[in-house]
């Protein structure tokens, strides 16, 4: 995720196409967006701020987005789909079951400890967004839910676990796993969030040993 400085006002690529100028706004306008709602707050963040801070002007904001709540549920969307994506291959790239529970531990706490002003809009400014967020946090959690399961069960026929996942138990610990990842966006103690792979991993391989 890059930290490069946004353009001046305007200055856009004029060898790029229609399409092309248009994706580079909105990348412009969700890097802003990132920072200034890490920094300011929903509360306090404005438009013009985020068009400030991405060098667009207003009307180019309105042209991909409603409003600041518009921006901040599509901001939420995309950097939990890239967080998943990315916890995900780290998942796949280990072979024995605890090795991949390790990775997605390691890979979810990382991008709390590495990406201080995503982790504040995933886990922290999106609930200004109301109940929608709601609906897309059952969403994000439903595929961490899943790939945990999928996990363990595949522990269990190994003989690795003793107990086959159930829901309800594998919901608990994906919603502890966030809880744990909240208090440390919530303290702004990121950096220390690679402190919570070790206890994380031994909570879920003791439920199910």
């Amino acid at each position: 995720m890059s930290t490069a400085r946004a353009p001046g006002r305007g200055k856009y690529d004029r060898q790029a196409s229609p399409e092309e100028r248009q994706k580079q706004q909105r990348r412009l306008i969700f890097r802003a967006a990132t920072s200034v709602f890490a920094k300011k707050g929903f509360a306090g963040a404005t438009v013009d701020q985020i068009c400030a801070e991405a060098g667009v002007s207003r009307r180019t904001f309105y042209e991909h987005f409603d409003d600041l709540r518009d921006v901040l549920l599509q901001l939420h969307d995309r950097i939990a789909n890239a967080s998943f994506r990315a916890i995900e291959s780290m998942v796949q790239g280990q072979h024995h079951p605890n090795d991949q529970l390790r990775a997605g531990v390691q890979a979810f706490m990382g991008l709390i400890a590495n990406f201080g002003d995503q982790s504040r809009v995933l886990f922290r400014e999106v609930r200004a967004a109301g109940p929608e967020h709601e609906v897309k946090r059952e969403v994000i959690l439903g595929r961490f839910v899943a790939l945990l399961f999928a996990g363990v069960a595949r522990a269990n026929v190994m003989g690795i676990a003793t107990k086959p996942p159930d829901e309800l138990r594998i919901f608990a610990l994906v919603a502890a796993m966030e809880a744990v990842a909240m208090r440390y966006v919530d303290r702004n103690d990121g950096p220390r969030a690679m402190d919570a792979v070790e206890p994380l991993v031994d909570m879920v391989i003791r439920a199910f040993a």
